[in-house]
């Protein structure tokens, strides 16, 4: 990340000539912290064979719908149920033979079809004891929990602590550009924010909030640098909020 910085000052100096003829210097600064999330996403999985297709759909479907009652009368707002739902078919084949030192004969050749029906549930990651109740109440239905993903709702004090660093780290990176330059580094002259800061989670799930899926430079020939990651490292429960900005000073 930092190669990007300091290609982007060299470039801008470059541009404006010689070194010493320069009057400004711009750079890139990041800023990055880790937040608990505020929202946790889980999932669920029902799974129904049937050799009739029609009945697979049936139970599964049925299956789900239990599923959903038995959450909303552990506490889950109707609301809070993830708009759509997923659904999965498959024919599964069977054959059984039986063979002697020369010849393989079918005895029986059997299809089952396979319907999993799969929903998603927005819960308060701070309500622990409704978290712990959704995954039981799903679970003692039959089907298959996992924690899908996180967020963070309430981005504000994130995004400001994420932005303040990304503006120190721009003016660390000036003044050792603007010393190795030979020149000093004066007044701040323009903060430009290519787009907001992301929040990012970790690679062992998914967001199904969709979140901040813009790339960050997708207007500027940064992004061919160095752009941001699509993932991050962390730990459960844990989101990262980044921020880059393009910091512009006045140099002599």
């Amino acid at each position: 990340m930092k190669a990007a910085a300091i290609l982007l000052g060299l470039l801008i100096l470059t541009l404006f000539g010689s070194a010493e003829a320069a009057s400004t210097l711009t750079v890139v600064g990041e800023g990055e912290i880790l937040v608990p999330a505020d929202r946790v996403y889980v999932t669920f999985t029902v799974t129904a064979e049937d050799e009739n297709a029609t009945v697979a759909s049936m139970k599964s479907s049925e299956g789900l719908n239990r599923t959903i009652d038995a959450l909303v009368d552990a506490g889950l707002k109707i609301e809070d149920v993830w708009s759509g739902r997923a659904r999965s078919v498959s024919r599964i084949h069977s054959i059984s033979r039986l063979s002697n030192n020369s010849n393989a004969v079918t005895v029986a050749e059997v299809g089952v079809s396979r319907v999993m029906d799969q929903a998603t549930v927005r819960l308060d990651a701070e309500d622990e004891a409704l978290v712990d109740r959704t995954l039981e109440a799903a679970k003692a239905q039959g089907a298959e929990v996992e924690i899908s993903g996180y967020a963070l709702a309430e981005k504000g004090a994130a995004f400001a602590e994420a932005r303040r660093l990304a503006v120190e780290d721009a003016e660390r990176v000036a003044e050792s550009l603007a010393s190795a330059a030979g020149l000093v580094l004066e007044e701040r002259l323009e903060i430009f924010e290519p787009s907001p800061p992301r929040v990012l989670q970790p690679t062992s799930g998914t967001d199904p909030g969709a979140l901040e899926v813009a790339g960050l430079f997708d207007l500027s020939m940064l992004s061919l640098l160095d752009p941001f990651e699509e993932e991050v490292s962390g730990e459960p429960g844990m989101v990262t909020v980044r921020s880059r900005v393009v910091v512009t000073y006045q140099v002599s």
